[in-house]
Parts: C-alpha cells; sequence; structure tokens
C-alpha cells in the first residue's frame, strides 16, 4: 500500500515502502516528514513509524573547503602579490590551501621572474669583488689568513657575461632546489613521526622560498658595497626566518616551532654528513 508524504504543508508525492526506506538512508526524507496511507486517521512523522524506525539518515555531506589563497583562486600579477601580502600579513590562510606542486612551482618560477631584474642588477653593480673581499679577510688581523687573501686579490677577474650566465642558471634551478630541500625536510618530519603528505610539504616550501625570494630581491641593489650587503643580511635574518617558518608551519598545519626545530637538525645532518665526516675521512687519509 503506497504512502503519501508531504513536509511543510506541501505534498512531496506518493511512494512505495521501499522508496521511502531508501529515501530515508539517502536523505531525500527525514523522520519529522509527515505521512499517510489509507486507513490512518491522521498524518504521522516517519520517525514513529515502526517499519521505518531502523532506517539510518544519511550523515550530511561534509562541507566543502575552499582556498582562501590567492594564488589558488587564479593566476595573475594580482594574485600573486595578494598571496606575499597573506604570507607576511596573514599566514593562517594557507591552512586551507591544496598546495598543489604544480601551482606552487609556477609560483616560485614568477617570483624569481620579478627577482631576476633585482639579481642581473646586482651582478653588474657588484663588478669584481676580489679585492674588496681581500681587504675584508684582511681585516680580520690573523696572518694565517693573508696569503689567502693575497691569492683572492691576485685572482683574474670573471667575465660579466659568464657571471650573468651563471645568475640565470643559478635562478633557472632554483626552485627545484628549494623543493628538493622541502623533501628532505619530510623525512625530518617523517622522522619526529609528523604525518604531512610530501607534496604538501614541498609545495609549502616553494611557497614560503617564493615570498622571501620576492622580499629579499631589492637588497641585491646594494651588492656594490659588500659591507652593506653583510650588514643589510645580518639584520633581515631573523624576519626573514619569522616569515618563512611562519608560513610554512600554517601551510603544512604543524607548529612553526616544531618545523624550525626539525630545520635545524635536517641541515645539522647534513652538516655532519656533508662537512664533517668527508673532511674526518680526509685528515685520517693525510695522517697516514
Amino acid at each position: 500500500m503506497q504512502i503519501h508524504i508531504a513536509r511543510k504543508g506541501a505534498q512531496l508525492g506518493v511512494f512505495t515502502d521501499d522508496e521511502v526506506r531508501a529515501g530515508l538512508a539517502a536523505g531525500r526524507f527525514n523522520a519529522a516528514d509527515l505521512a499517510w496511507r489509507e486507513g490512518m486517521a491522521e498524518w504521522k512523522a516517519l520517525g514513529e513509524w515502526p517499519e521505518f524506525a531502523a532506517v539510518s539518515p544519511a550523515a550530511p555531506a561534509a562541507p566543502a573547503v575552499t582556498s582562501e589563497i590567492a594564488w589558488e583562486r587564479g593566476k595573475s600579477a594580482g594574485s600573486f602579490f595578494a598571496t606575499v601580502k597573506q604570507v607576511i600579513f596573514d599566514p593562517s590562510v594557507l591552512s586551507t590551501g591544496r598546495l598543489g606542486f604544480g601551482d606552487w612551482l609556477l609560483f616560485c618560477y614568477v617570483a624569481l621572474a620579478f627577482a631576476a631584474p633585482f639579481n642581473l642588477a646586482g651582478v653588474f653593480l657588484a663588478g669584481q669583488q676580489n679585492e674588496a673581499l681581500a681587504s675584508m679577510v684582511r681585516g680580520f688581523g690573523l696572518p694565517q689568513f693573508n696569503e689567502f687573501a693575497d691569492q683572492m686579490a691576485q685572482t683574474p677577474p670573471t667575465p660579466v657575461g659568464l657571471m650573468v650566465f651563471q645568475t640565470v642558471i643559478g635562478l633557472a634551478f632554483a626552485p627545484i632546489f628549494y623543493a628538493g630541500l622541502g623533501l628532505v625536510h619530510w623525512v625530518g618530519q617523517r622522522i619526529f613521526r609528523i604525518r604531512v603528505p610530501a607534496e604538501r610539504t614541498a609545495a609549502s616550501a616553494l611557497l614560503a622560498s617564493g615570498a622571501l625570494l620576492l622580499l629579499a630581491a631589492p637588497f641585491q641593489l646594494l651588492a656594490f658595497d659588500l659591507r652593506a650587503q653583510l650588514i643589510v643580511g645580518v639584520l633581515t635574518f631573523i624576519p626573514f626566518c619569522v616569515v618563512y617558518f611562519r608560513s610554512f608551519g600554517a601551510a603544512t598545519g604543524v607548529n612553526p616551532w616544531a618545523q624550525f626545530g626539525i630545520s635545524c637538525f635536517v641541515w645539522f645532518v647534513l652538516c655532519a654528513c656533508c662537512c664533517v665526516l668527508p673532511l674526518s675521512f680526509f685528515g685520517l687519509l693525510v695522517s697516514r
């Protein structure tokens, strides 16, 4: 016998018992909907029908998470600079991102495109710094460094064309290098039992590195004065670290201090493996 169903005074139609069960399970009907069949004195809510009481209603669908990162909402120069602004002033929105690797590899290359003119200008402004470096080394007042400083001062100047070529090649491969560091950091996360997908970790590294590339680019114009570059580098080191690890931590969903600690651990291991061990091995060979 068919069942009439109504909701808020509007008839929804006439259905069989199986259709009602399927509708309750799928969320088409709910327990508060009124139902009537021939022979009943009055309408009753479906939840009061014994034959439908055991039917579990469908769980409500989880709301779709929409990325609030400007770069993931559209690719343009405006969204690029808006994303850099989010990295600096509102890194919490980075947690809403999809963080696909391709999107952030492109982001990093766009950052390099904006930074490249500053880097190339720095090459021309720097000129030949051999004498300036030698003078700085001599300034330490350590006799054992004087021979090294003299050799540095006598080094033939590097052709400008070669310097430009080296700069362009370095910029071209920089995002791949940053992504590689992100994967190394992912290994560090796994060692400390922090489970963030490798793709998200690498993409987060590209995001944070791309923003810093843009922020640091204007300082290349100080290349004509090595001491000025060193002073600015020292003064901006901590603020840049704060920006990097705040954004990296937000994008990966991990406390920034934890990510900083993992990074220190990773770099310590890399230095031990790449510097200390080879030097120790070389020392043993020389001693024999």
